[in-house]
């Protein structure tokens, strides 16, 4: 298979292809591939922060400082940022680190260290809950339900359509909430909702 030799392609995007399709990298490529992959072992693996993963692909590679963050960078770009993975993913890692202690532990029969493992894994994995999939009941708010009355319809014809006694409750309904707007700091803007009392004659 020929390497990817588009103009537009950066090293990133060939790289990208070599873990997607398994395309071929040239030896330039391949060196940098190498450097990207430590970056990203020492930020998953090793819990280097940005600065001390820099330092070292530094020391290692005999990389200038700003090559070495443009590696981090492009690691980060290529493998994703750990800093920003999903809780399901965190919870997985810190769950295989911990079964990794156990097992060192047992071996070394340090009880305490083999008690503090299964701490971390019941506490990542919520075991030490009743039952995590049930909602806290006292936690769940109901919905906020909004009652919108436009009184517009009182003044249309399709208003003198429908049943005495509907119009007569409509018109009850409209009462009272003018009655509550006449106490409420909207006093100043009833002529907003204001009907025509004409149609009261007519029922």
């Amino acid at each position: 298979m020929i390497p990817l030799k588009l103009e537009t392609s950066t090293v990133a995007d060939r790289i990208r292809l070599y873990y997607i399709e398994g395309r071929p990298l040239n030896e330039e490529d391949e060196k940098i591939r190498i450097r990207l992959d430590a970056a990203h072992t020492l930020k998953l693996h090793d819990f280097e922060t940005d600065r001390s993963t820099a330092s070292i692909l530094m020391k290692k590679f005999g990389i200038s400082q700003t090559q070495a963050y443009r590696d981090l960078l492009n690691a980060k770009n290529i493998f994703g940022n750990v800093q920003q993975a999903s809780k399901e993913a965190i919870r997985y890692m810190i769950t295989e680190w911990a079964t990794v202690m156990m097992k060192m532990a047992h071996q070394a029969k340090d009880l305490k260290a083999m008690h503090k493992a299964m701490e971390n894994i019941t506490r990542t994995n919520n075991l030490d809950k009743e039952d995590v999939d049930v909602p806290d009941a006292s936690k769940i708010q109901p919905p906020i339900q909004l009652l919108q009355v436009n009184f517009n319809f009182i003044d249309s014809p399709m208003f003198k359509l429908i049943d005495k006694t509907t119009q007569k409750a409509i018109l009850l309904q409209y009462d009272l909430f003018m009655e509550q707007v006449k106490l409420s700091p909207m006093a100043d803007f009833t002529d907003v909702w204001k009907i025509d009392e004409s149609v009261r004659e007519e029922i």
